[in-house]
């Protein structure tokens, strides 16, 4: 009995001398209200200190107590709290950004220690890359929240802001730490199944939980494809990383040492694991570079943690921030696998009067799995949803989220919910969605295309014009499309008419009958030019080109088969009116004839290896490539049937690709090659796109003139590169104004035969001359070489063409300025 007493004695005076006193809380910046992971706390006086998780969050234990505490991480301005005497208590903190600026360090003597860790981290990296698993799949989750920020007082005293702000201050008011109103506009919440597969590399996200709420966001399918974590990805184990459609270069590149400098900082304990702390920053201010804080195994050299930003001399336009925080976990196999990351990406006010953006992103993956890799078959499409995937209610995401909504996203969720319906947000955000695609979206219908509503040249006069289509609410499975129009001088009525069938969204498989009645160009056809909208529509007003009535019927069939292998088929008739002076020669009866039709039967073939491809609305919508060429060959048949008038072929080769070149910067050509076979007219053959516009496009021969050139055997070679500031950075005066230089080059082969050279006579039936088509020499290319500057004033380019062949052409001009706006980040 005694024993026992002096046992519980003893039992109390060691729990008394082992009590413990215990400080929590989290750590956020002041300015997002997001947490900053790796923070350093340390009492105060002492060696006792912790750092805060991937979430902010810190838990120190000590025996003693100080009378404050400290909390201090790099780019941030050190902060401290006193403690009040108690066993547990919660202390906040929020950190305010510095401008940091890295000291100068010199090593009297040796290599700087950082490049040893670096150069063997750099060595290892096949055994952690996460491309080298065979295959692995995850369950995700992903948020994404953008606000407004930097509300200018010009901005929020506008009579249609105040109408907004004075709704949302009856609501829970969410600012930044200068005090001013962030206004959410934007909040999702994605569970998904992600999959990798290696030999080919393939990816798959299948959608199983989304919540969407937007101003503007009217459909939620297509949204909810491209705000999982399929487009979240940032492997620091590539040499770049592609983020805002910008090539960075990775702290752990093969060739690290031409763009980085590093300081070894500390060596501290990161859960389980002792690290080398290393702080990185670019050699040169405004390459697209990091600059920020990496942690590296001490034993494996393999990446634990970074957190890393964009600093705001790189060259970008708009972004004054671009940061990314990252934790890294082993896999069963060893590569390495985001288990968290979170990117920031603030867009600065465009002009003093408006406002700026805060686009923030977080993914968690757990459950992550390697095994056997999925067949290729079930990466046919990139991204899927399941049939309930907007089913979730709050109780289900309160179960399922793998981390739970902090105060500040709860209420962002309700401010967003609230400032969706007000009716002065939605008139302008659907005027921005209507300039934007064109189309103004009427319950289940779309109205426009508003550049199609008015028009003027010389063959109709004043054009009116107004169409319609369906939108994914009238049907997920047809889409009804119309358009007419009215030339008051010409007072001829044009008219669009389709209607499409989808048999198959998986394997997209589709069936569409159109038929349409227009004027168009000769080498200007509205088909082939719809991806340059200014450049159509300067050549549509004013003078026409050779232009005729072009009243067509075109059926297409079209499927995927498998990932990237697109087969579309046609049959198409077309009736050619020239409304110009146009005679060609039959070819049996070797008569003059005007007016002719054709009948093409169409098969082509297109393959993207690793393009991303999601299915938007009704349509398919590419992302483009990230490696690999994109091919297509295609092949057409006139056959005299159906109304068709001549018989010929046509076969077409073209291969685009995009290059990642370092340093020097990006590159993109693209080889066009195709013959056609038989005696034809000469608006068959290929009618080489010349630009007598004051407006660059990539697509035309910048100082060729329109219908100058004609071939039906022709291959061609567009080269465009794009140096993102690498000449320009480098001189003192010029590097501020962020200037970015460009070249191009073009060169085309062609040559005509002898047949569709007498097929178009130099005279009327009456004797009178006519103008025929121009001819290339089959050994002599034409070839012209471009240079110019972009992102002047952040919106213009400018681009100077030397033409280096054929400077004895009638009308040829020897040198062109060509002007574009865009608006590049």
């Amino acid at each position: 009995m005694i024993r026992r007493y002096f046992f519980l004695l003893f039992l109390l005076a060691s729990t008394q001398s082992f009590a413990q006193y215990v400080i929590k809380g989290k750590i956020t910046d002041s300015e997002t209200g997001d947490p900053i992971p790796f923070a350093s706390v340390i009492l105060k006086g002492t060696t006792i200190g912790v750092n805060s998780d991937f979430e902010g969050n810190y838990n120190l234990e000590a025996k003693k107590l100080s009378d404050s505490i400290t909390v201090s991480y790099l780019g941030y301005i050190s902060a401290s709290k006193a403690l009040q005497n108690q066993p547990e208590q919660t202390v906040n903190f929020q950190l305010k950004p510095s401008d940091f600026e890295m000291e100068a360090f010199v090593f009297e003597a040796g290599e700087n220690p950082a490049f040893e860790i670096i150069r063997q981290a750099v060595e290892r990296k096949e055994y952690f890359d996460k491309r080298n698993l065979s295959s692995y799949e995850s369950k995700n989750y992903t948020k994404i929240e953008i606000d407004v920020d930097h509300v200018s007082d010009d901005f929020s005293h506008r009579r249609s802001v105040q109408k907004i702000t004075a709704i949302l201050d009856s609501i829970k008011q969410l600012t930044n730490d200068e005090g001013q109103k962030i206004l959410p506009v934007f909040f999702s919440e994605t569970l998904s199944k992600f999959y990798f597969r290696n030999n080919p590399v393939l990816r798959k996200e299948v959608v199983e939980k989304s919540r969407i709420t937007g101003v503007g966001i009217t459909d939620g399918s297509t949204t909810s494809q491209i705000t999982g974590s399929a487009f979240q990805e940032y492997n620091f184990y590539k040499n770049w990383l592609t983020i805002v459609e910008k090539d960075f270069v990775s702290p752990i590149a093969d060739g690290w040492k031409a763009y980085y400098d590093y300081d070894l900082l500390d060596s501290v304990l990161v859960g389980a694991d002792s690290c080398y702390m290393l702080q990185v920053y670019p050699r040169r201010e405004q390459d697209l570079a990091f600059t920020g804080t990496i942690w590296i195994n001490k034993e494996t050299y393999a990446l634990k943690q970074v957190d890393l930003a964009i600093p705001k001399e790189a060259n970008l336009n708009f972004i004054e921030r671009i940061k990314i925080q990252q934790e890294l976990v082993p896999t069963e196999a060893g590569p390495l696998i985001p288990s968290k990351s979170r990117v920031q990406i603030k867009i600065g006010q465009i002009t003093p009067k408006t406002a700026g953006l805060l686009a923030k992103f977080y993914t968690s993956a757990d459950s992550i799995r390697t095994g056997e890799p999925k067949p290729t078959s079930f990466f046919n499409q990139a991204v899927t949803l399941e049939l309930d995937y907007a089913s979730g209610d709050d109780e289900f995401w309160k179960i399922n989220r793998q981390d739970p909504l902090s105060d500040e996203e709860l209420a962002v969720l309700q401010m967003v919910d609230t400032l969706k319906r007000i009716p002065i947000v939605r008139f302008f955000s659907e005027g921005l969605k209507f300039f934007g695609t064109g189309y103004l979206n009427v319950g289940k219908f779309e109205i426009g295309p508003w550049p199609g509503f008015f028009n003027y040249n010389d063959i109709e006069g004043i054009r009116l014009g107004m169409g319609a289509r369906t939108s994914v609410k009238f049907s997920n499975k047809w889409e009804l499309e119309g358009y007419g129009a009215y030339g008051f001088q010409d007072e001829e009525f044009k008219y669009t008419a389709k209607v499409k069938r989808i048999l198959d969204r998986f394997h997209w498989t589709t069936l569409s009958l159109s038929t349409q009645k227009e004027i168009d160009q000769v080498g200007l056809e509205i088909a082939s030019l719809q991806g340059n909208s200014v450049f159509l529509a300067a050549s549509r007003f004013g003078t026409l080109r050779r232009p005729f009535l072009n009243t067509n019927y075109n059926f297409q069939f079209q499927r995927e088969f498998f990932k990237g292998f697109l087969f579309t088929s046609n049959l198409h008739v077309r009736q050619f009116d020239p409304l110009f002076d146009f005679y060609f020669l039959e070819k049996d009866t070797r008569e003059y004839e005007s007016n002719f039709e054709t009948t093409e039967v169409q098969a082509a073939l297109r393959y993207g290896k690793d393009e991303i491809i999601i299915i938007n609305d009704n349509a398919r919508t590419s992302f483009g490539p990230s490696k690999w060429p994109i091919v297509q060959l295609s092949y057409a048949k006139g056959i005299k049937w159906l109304g068709g008038d001549i018989a010929y072929s046509k076969l077409d080769f073209y291969l685009y690709q995009r290059l990642n070149v370092g340093m020097l910067g990006v590159s993109r050509y693209e080889l066009f090659a195709g013959k056609v076979f038989g005696e034809v007219p000469y608006p068959i053959l290929n009618n080489h796109l010349g630009n007598e516009t004051l407006f660059y496009t990539s697509a035309a021969f910048n100082t060729m003139n329109f219908n100058e050139f004609a071939s039906d055997q022709y291959a061609s070679l567009r080269y465009r590169h794009y140096f993102e500031g690498f000449l320009l950075n480098r001189i003192p005066v010029i590097k501020k104004l962020k200037w970015r230089a460009v070249a191009n080059a073009n060169i085309l082969y062609g040559s005509v035969s002898d047949k569709n050279i007498t097929n178009t006579p130099n005279v009327d039936p009456l004797g009178n001359p006519l103008v025929t088509f121009g001819r290339l020499d089959p050994s002599k290319p034409y070839v012209e070489l471009g240079y110019g500057v972009e992102n002047i004033f952040k919106f213009f380019r400018i681009d100077f063409f030397h033409r280096i062949t054929y400077l004895d052409n009638p009308g040829a001009k020897p040198f062109a300025v060509k002007i574009s706006g865009q608006l590049i980040l």
